[in-house]
């Protein structure tokens, strides 16, 4: 009855550390701090002055800040170094006897609300206590026996939760997710006269299954489910019926099928990318500059071939490690015809073609101009097909069933961008790519030889697309790739 009384985000402002229910009564009826917004507003003016003293207002509005910036959500791309620079230190920690980030981040998710760790401790309140003085924290927000809330500097919210190191599984599967998840697994807990919490599967009194994620799912009468696939997204029903992916690794991938050089946009040289690569054990690296950059100053034909030489060049005092396409990455137009020369289009060993422009048209004439640029013979890849920029534009909306469909009736690739503010396409939409059966390629969309480390994220948004190796070209060696380019060229 008492919660009816006052607005529901009243609660969020009780919760702000240094605000009690008294505070919280006085601003709400003086002040009309109803909600974190309205209380920022109130500490940003003068009018809190008369119930906070300064030092109290600067703090408060200090933590509410970070908490109105950590409401914002970050890019995977952003936040994994970021969250694996923190475990590190983390892991340091006196007691600490593992360590896991866990949370959007272990399951590959494509932004991120916060970072998720979990700690196996003997001494759980000394481990937090450590945490919390760790100089990665800007402001720490709660506290208590056994997890703390803080934040980053930049305002990125940090939950830490600790478990006895005989729960860690247990620990593992709470930590993961996703809601949706642990609330079908709770559920089926239950139904099978179990109970399931952050510290084990209980029967009774008795703890049956703790120490590993495994034998948490076993207990469950599941196999174990990759942490990517962990949506509600029809993976427990997989599970039970043995239909979970064999999904693509990391490992797998032999080569980046889209990076850029100083011949268009790109940071790095040919041989300063290529040597990137090769550090990756890559045996091949599609160079795909934007045709329309092409001799900017000059013939784009004679920057193209002055280009092909160049690759050439390398190739063979690199003795192909890796392997340089001759690629491009053209602009498709808003009418679905190609920005670049017949010549460059039907010279280049490899061609993506992508929306870069005239973003947000009608999904029908969205849909029309994607299949219209798939139908040029010449084009091999569909480069970031919804053409999303985390901060920037959303996807565009298209018919993708059809889009896709179409591909692979033509014996075409559609890419998974994992370019941190790309991530493209989104994951419902990477999930009828994969379902469509059409070839897949993977890139990084590198403009720095730093950004070829973004295949880690495009194989992430690939699992959580359910996808298997079996369809990615880029699982595929340096001779069975060029065997592909070859028999599309052959079909022409």
């Amino acid at each position: 009855q008492l919660l009816q009384q006052v607005p529901r985000g009243i609660l969020e402002v009780m919760a702000v550390p240094g605000i009690g229910a008294k505070t919280a009564r006085q601003l709400h009826e003086q002040l009309g701090v109803s909600d974190l917004q309205s209380l920022r507003n109130a500490l940003m003016s003068s009018a809190a002055s008369s119930i906070l003293g300064a030092q109290k207002r600067e703090r408060l509005l200090r933590l509410v800040e970070l908490k109105h910036k950590s409401q914002r959500r970050t890019p995977l791309g952003f936040a994994l170094p970021r969250g694996r620079e923190l475990l590190q230190a983390i892991q340091q920690l006196e007691g600490v006897q593992n360590a896991l980030l866990g949370g959007s981040v272990r399951r590959m998710q494509e932004d991120v609300g916060d970072l998720d760790y979990l700690v196996a401790t003997s001494q759980p309140e000394q481990t937090i206590e450590a945490f919390i003085r760790l100089p990665q924290i800007a402001e720490v927000y709660s506290q208590g026996a056994n997890r703390a809330q803080a934040f980053l500097s930049d305002g990125l919210q940090v939950d830490l939760k600790t478990v006895p190191p005989h729960s860690w599984g247990a620990g593992m599967l709470y930590i993961t997710g996703s809601k949706a998840h642990s609330i079908r697994l709770r559920q089926r807990a239950i139904e099978r006269g179990l109970k399931l919490n952050e510290y084990g599967v209980w029967q009774g009194g008795e703890c049956v299954a703790a120490e590993t994620e495994e034998v948490m799912y076993t207990a469950l009468g599941l196999p174990w489910i990759p942490p990517p696939l962990r949506e509600d997204a029809g993976e427990l029903e997989a599970a039970e019926q043995g239909r979970l992916p064999n999904l693509v690794q990391l490992a797998q991938i032999r080569g980046d099928l889209q990076s850029h050089s100083t011949w268009s946009d790109g940071f790095n040289t040919l041989e300063e990318i290529a040597q990137a690569a090769a550090a990756l054990g890559y045996e091949y690296l599609a160079i795909t500059d934007h045709a329309h950059l092409f001799g900017a100053n000059g013939d784009p034909m004679t920057a193209f071939e002055q280009r092909r030489r160049e690759i050439e060049e390398l190739n063979e005092r690199l003795n192909g490690r890796p392997y340089l396409l001759n690629a491009i990455e053209v602009n498709i137009l808003a009418d679905g015809t190609l920005l670049a020369p017949d010549a460059m289009l039907q010279s280049a060993q490899l061609v993506l073609a992508g929306v870069h422009d005239d973003h947000g048209q009608p999904p029908e004439q969205m849909t029309q101009r994607l299949l219209r640029a798939l139908e040029h013979p010449a084009v091999d890849i569909l480069a970031h097909p919804t053409g999303r920029r985390y901060g920037k534009r959303p996807a565009n909306d298209a018919d993708w069933e059809r889009i896709f469909d179409r591909a692979r009736a033509l014996g075409k690739a559609v890419e998974i961008n994992g370019y941190p503010t790309r991530m493209d396409p989104p994951t419902p939409i990477a999930r009828l790519l994969i379902e469509s059966g059409v070839w897949i390629t993977l890139g990084t969309d590198a403009h720095a030889v730093r950004d070829l480390q973004a295949m880690e994220l495009a194989v992430g948004l690939a699992q959580r697309a359910w996808a298997t190796p079996e369809r990615i070209l880029n699982t595929r060696s340096r001779d069975a790739l060029l065997q592909w380019l070859h028999d599309r060229r052959s079909s022409r």
